[in-house]
């Protein structure tokens, strides 16, 4: 006999690695064609010390598997020995599933009761028959593969291991139910994760909702329908090979109703799997494909979505229109300016990021559209252009509209950070619409820029910042925007000044104090601006509120809380109006609320016209 190097086949043919999933299906699949009725799979955590103290169990450290098949007998011990072995041929076996768990652990043990004896080795790259231990011994059938010390320890997510696994055997387990070999696969834990420590997934419990086949190019393909309840989601197909699954397709991630399982398997997928059936080697386009591989994968999976959409739409548990008057529901809140009717009859079905990536496309494809034929001189109509400005308008109402509502969220305690944040957040230079949120103090200000977004008054606020730290021992929390002249300057400023809510009195006149004295340093600096407003984002109570207007500030209408405001005349050479207001956060957000409300209101109403 030939001999081979074993552990270079091993590292070559298992070049991507080997995942406990891996590992589980071909010990599970090989307890089945054992004859196996009652498989167990127990995942065995080692326990790790938390940060605080407590008990982690976040690695898996040891796979037993158990069976009630036949066991090692003198003939499969035989096969264990050999490499590709031919015995499964009928079935689809490949002869090197075995090898996965060589590559998955340092250490393989099986435990083989047989009716009139044990059987016992340790397997590894060098095993030969010598290496089986055989003990007269009276028994049950009972087989048990320990795989452990893992050669990679990485944290392993219980619920996501165990739906995988049922997802990729679901189709053997309901075929050897319709021949009428009901398989139990029992899954245990110990890594006190939220999911039950005793999990049952039995084929006796396996319904088919239906079952069709199709024609491609000659290949037949059969096709098996499951569904679950939710909250369970998602549509996917398991591509499988010899019952299998090898790969999957997701159709929909975001089809919340329920979940959609369709199987699909073919003869052309059992030869187009790879030997550890690990993966589909299929072409990926008609050019790509050859006499033996005539399919593509670009023409297989177009036909296996239109194939399982068409076939749930006639499932008749009415899914899919559930589903598709939810996602218009959401495209009305979230992207109003998008009209469904442009993208295709079954643009419902989208999921929602899809549906934004065809819009911006399709809107991409416009503007360049637009600017060729403006280059080439072609006449351009005043229409295609207002309706493109339009759309981007409409894309930044409800921009602005999602940032309202994530702030309206937030604890009142946490509101003026996360205003602080939406309105410029650290480290950013605010040229960037989702960052430079000003808008939210008024809409007036929508053109303005982050004064950090200019090299020159940049510089000047740092300098500013410094020497007011120096001065008043206390760095100032402000952002400050501004907008330009005719000729480019600086002419017009804002400044915003956020004070924490438990602040006292005292602090929150010192906010007042430290808005004009900065105000007051920066204009000595930048000497275009002719005027200046100011907001000190602070907590108004009544102790502080009768102060203010013992001082003079004048009450300004808001739709929430009190909001005050005072004009100063600043500069060291005077004559430039500063327009101080006091405002609580929460007052901010809900007048923020209710200007972009009217804008809301007509994106709905023409969605609602445009809608299918």
């Amino acid at each position: 006999m030939a001999r081979i190097n074993l552990k270079k086949f091993i590292a070559e043919h298992y070049k991507g690695g080997v995942t406990a999933r891996d590992v589980i299906r071909e010990g599970v699949t090989n307890s089945i064609q054992a004859g196996a009725r009652n498989i167990s799979v127990d995942l065995s955590f080692d326990r790790q010390m938390g940060l605080f103290g407590e008990d982690v169990r976040n690695v898996l450290d040891k796979i037993v598997i158990e069976d009630d098949g036949e066991g090692f007998t003198e003939d499969n011990l035989n096969y264990f020995d050999e490499i590709c072995t031919g015995h499964k041929d009928d079935i689809g076996g490949k002869g090197v599933g075995r090898l996965a768990f060589l590559k998955y652990a340092h250490r393989v043990e099986v435990r083989s009761q047989l009716v009139n004896g044990l059987v016992e080795f340790r397997y590894t790259p060098d095993f030969t028959p010598a290496d089986v231990r055989k003990t007269p011994s009276n028994g049950l059938p009972r087989t048990t593969i320990t795989i452990s010390e893992l050669k990679e320890k990485i944290n392993t997510q219980v619920a996501k291991l165990v739906n995988s696994m049922c997802d990729d055997l679901r189709l053997l387990l309901f075929l050897k139910k319709q021949s009428g070999h009901i398989v139990s696969i029992k899954f245990t834990h110990n890594s006190q994760q939220p999911f039950s420590e005793y999990f049952v997934f039995s084929g006796g419990d396996i319904e088919a909702k239906k079952t069709w086949n199709f024609d491609l190019d000659g290949e037949i393909f059969e096709c098996y329908l499951f569904r679950d309840d939710a909250p369970r989601k998602g549509i996917v197909a398991m591509l499988c090979a010899d019952e299998v699954c090898v790969e999957e397709l997701q159709i929909s991630r975001r089809f919340d109703i329920c979940r959609y399982t369709i199987s699909v398997t073919s003869s052309y997928l059992d030869r187009a799997s790879n030997l550890g059936r690990k993966q589909l080697e299929i072409p990926k386009t008609d050019s790509d494909v050859d006499m033996i591989l005539k399919i593509s994968r670009d023409s297989l999976f177009l036909r296996i979505r239109n194939e399982c959409m068409s076939v749930i739409k006639e499932s008749g548990y009415g899914d899919i229109e559930s589903f598709k008057a939810s996602n218009i529901d959401k495209l009305k809140k979230h992207y109003p300016f998008i009209d469904v009717k442009s993208l295709g009859g079954d643009a419902a079905m989208l999921d929602a990021d899809e549906i934004v990536k065809v819009y911006r496309a399709q809107q991409a494809r416009r503007e360049d559209q637009l600017v060729e034929a403006m280059e080439d001189g072609r006449y351009v109509s005043f229409d295609d252009v207002s309706h493109l400005a339009s759309d981007d308008l409409a894309r930044f109402i409800v921009h602005r509209a999602l940032v309202i509502d994530s702030l309206a969220k937030m604890p009142r305690d946490a509101a003026e950070d996360a205003l602080h944040n939406a309105i410029l957040r650290k480290h950013s230079d605010g040229n960037d619409i989702r960052e430079n949120n000003v808008w939210l103090v008024d809409d007036k200000f929508l053109s303005y820029s982050s004064i950090y977004s200019d090299e020159t008054l940049a510089k000047i606020v740092r300098e500013v910042g410094v020497d007011t730290e120096s001065k008043q021992r206390r760095k100032p929390d402000v952002a400050a925007f501004y907008s330009r002249d005719n000729e480019g300057n600086p002419n017009k400023l804002v400044i915003i000044e956020f004070k924490k809510k438990s602040a006292d009195i005292f602090e929150n006149n010192k906010s007042l104090v430290q808005c004009r004295l900065y105000a007051n340093e920066l204009i000595d600096r930048i000497r275009t601006i002719r005027e200046v407003f100011a907001f000190a984002v602070v907590e108004i109570d009544d102790e502080f509120y009768r102060d203010m207007k013992n001082t003079g500030f004048k009450d300004v209408f808001s739709l929430s809380e009190r909001v005050v405001y005072n004009d100063f005349v600043i500069g060291s050479r005077g004559g430039v109006p500063l327009h101080l207001y006091v405002v609580p956060a929460a007052s901010l957000i809900v007048d923020a609320k209710a200007r972009n409300r009217v804008f809301e209101e007509v994106l709905r109403f023409n969605m609602d016209e445009k809608a299918p």
